[in-house]
């Protein structure tokens, strides 16, 4: 079992203050917590929390062979669990219709590119895969965990003004330029769900519920990054709370002593990093 530390990074369009389960911030507008290993050491995954107070940028990630040409070792595709967020808040993910690189271009030098792209009111306990090439945006007033491929390779398309570098042509060459069609599951509080199928996809990821007492089954073949978001409980004689994430190894024992849930990913071992 290996602990990450969280480390929370300011973003324009973050938060003056962070849940205190998340650690006491203040001075800075922390958009991101993200949990590292504390070494040079790449890891397969990257988990976050995101907390915004505005709208992201309109983004997209390239997929593996753009990021390839482009000298990294991967693209990126993550996955988003809703935690909380005010009513009426909204995400963009893919446009309203589909659209050519040139009517993108036109709505980004008239500042209108987010009337092109479809806004969604979102609720907590929904599950959004956002595959790589897929333009999207997180709106305001939500918090949400993220679990990634470890890539950080992101071509901004439109910043609503903000003074930050956009990277229009690079974005055009790797976006999808057409509407989100992916199912969006809500997931229950006490429900054990497979959200994405390991081999088959970028990662593994399934939400499991536990009552206090029980022994939480990862994952016995290979490493699982354990994200819990709800109770407290042991691993391997270690204590465990939400807001942190550890990553498992083969043969560690994880117990709840409480109630709760969590969301656990693991690698797909086709995609490993280099």
């Amino acid at each position: 079992m290996h602990q990450l530390l969280p480390h929370p990074i300011a973003k324009p369009w973050g938060r003056d203050r962070l849940p205190d389960w998340l650690g006491d911030v203040r001075g800075e507008r922390i958009g991101e917590v993200i949990f590292t290993g504390g070494s040079s050491e790449q890891q397969d995954l990257l988990v976050k929390y995101i907390l915004t107070s505005e709208r992201l940028s309109i983004q997209v990630h390239p997929d593996d062979a753009t990021a390839r040409r482009e000298g990294h070792a991967h693209g990126k595709d993550e996955a988003w669990y809703i935690l909380d967020c005010k009513p009426g808040a909204t995400i963009g993910l893919g446009f309203r219709e589909a659209a050519t690189q040139d009517d993108v271009r036109a709505a980004i030098a008239a500042g209108m590119l987010e009337k092109m792209i479809d806004w969604r009111p979102v609720f907590p306990g929904e599950f959004y895969m956002v595959p790589a090439g897929t333009v999207h945006a997180i709106g305001a007033d939500i918090m949400l965990v993220e679990v990634q491929c470890n890539a950080d390779i992101t071509y901004r398309l439109y910043d609503y003004g903000r003074d930050r570098p956009l990277h229009v042509e690079q974005a055009l060459a790797c976006a999808r330029l057409e509407r989100y069609a992916l199912p969006v599951p809500h997931i229950a509080a006490d429900e054990e769900r497979e959200l994405l199928t390991a081999g088959h996809g970028p990662f593994g990821l399934r939400h499991v519920a536990f009552r206090a007492g029980e022994e939480i089954v990862a994952h016995d073949s290979c490493a699982a990054w354990f994200v819990p978001l709800e109770g407290t409980g042991s691993l391997s004689g270690a204590q465990w709370k939400n807001g942190e994430c550890w990553i498992l190894e083969a043969g560690d024992r994880l117990y709840a002593q409480s109630d709760g849930s969590a969301l656990i990913a693991v690698p797909n071992a086709n995609s490993k990093m280099p």
